[in-house]
């Protein structure tokens, strides 16, 4: 998916609340602003969105104690949703229809986007869960999923958020051949997206096989993937690409990709041509996206 101007706005104002995160001297503040903004300003309209923002997350990580500007609030993110885990699983073990509910929960999850802004709590967390319980979704596709791990030899679940991650793995405990999925985290910090510290833990690498995408991005853009990333890619027969980020990465890749998450964006809801709205979840391998763009390339 090609960067759209509406995110150039979008990318800066992140920055600054990461900047507001690990910094309240004003100087230092104005000069990683002056960093961030060239940076920015060297954008490709051609290129994919994710370029141009992990430039300006590294940018961030150079100046954050840690090196990571959202480690603070990751661990928070993880330690609310992991007391949340006894909780979110009655649900689950008490629903007529427990894969879907597990589903559900998991894209519910996806809230938790520092990206949109950083002012996610547990109620906030909960209430996107009860929404997503309720939300429509395509049963068809639902059916076809569960039916698509069934039989699979080997799954790549590519996750997105810290937090979520905890759903993440509760889903695939209940419902996923464990020995045969493989669940993937970026290759270093980049917002709050999950990396192997936080597969380690909220359970997930004692789980399923970990690895990483090999990149510090906000989503797998396969060129810039490291070699197991892309080995465990081809082999896979279902793969599971959860968050917009991952969307904005695999959305024209022609493999068995279900996406998984909720639309947050007015630029993403604007690429899904119309059939989800902002606000919606979806489970979809999105085929119809590429049959649009077919067709308007044609006229």
């Amino acid at each position: 998916m090609k960067l759209y101007l509406e995110c150039i706005p979008c990318f800066i104002r992140q920055a600054l609340e990461a900047i507001n995160m690990f910094t309240d001297d004003q100087e230092l503040k104005e000069k990683i602003m002056r960093e961030v903004l060239r940076a920015t300003s060297t954008f490709d309209a051609e290129s994919i969105g994710l370029m141009t923002n992990a430039k300006i997350q590294r940018i961030l990580k150079k100046y954050a104690h840690s090196g990571d500007p959202y480690k603070k609030e990751k661990k928070k993110m993880n330690l609310i949703c992991m007391d949340m885990a006894d909780e979110v699983t009655n649900i689950i073990e008490d629903s007529e229809r427990p894969f879907e509910t597990a589903l559900r929960i998991a894209i519910g999850g996806n809230i938790i986007d520092f990206g949109q802004g950083n002012n996610i709590e547990a109620g906030k967390i909960r209430g996107a869960i009860k929404q997503a319980l309720g939300q429509e979704l395509d049963n068809s596709t639902i059916s076809r999923l569960k039916e698509e791990i069934g039989k699979a030899k080997k799954i790549l679940y590519i996750g997105d958020n810290t937090g979520e991650i905890v759903f993440d793995r509760i889903f695939i405990e209940k419902f996923f051949p464990v020995d045969r999925t493989v669940f993937a985290v970026r290759g270093g910090p980049v917002m709050n997206d999950a990396t192997i510290e936080d597969a380690q833990m909220t359970g997930m690498a004692d789980t399923v096989k970990v690895i990483s995408t090999g990149i510090d991005m906000a989503g797998a853009l396969l060129p810039c993937c490291s070699e197991e990333f892309m080995k465990e890619y081809k082999e896979a027969d279902v793969i599971i690409s959860k968050g917009m980020g991952n969307y904005e990465a695999l959305s024209n890749e022609d493999k068995n990709i279900f996406f998984l998450m909720k639309v947050k964006c007015p630029v993403i809801e604007d690429s899904l041509k119309g059939k989800y709205r902002l606000g919606d979840i979806l489970v979809d391998d999105l085929e119809y996206l590429k049959n649009k763009n077919i067709e308007e390339t044609v006229r």
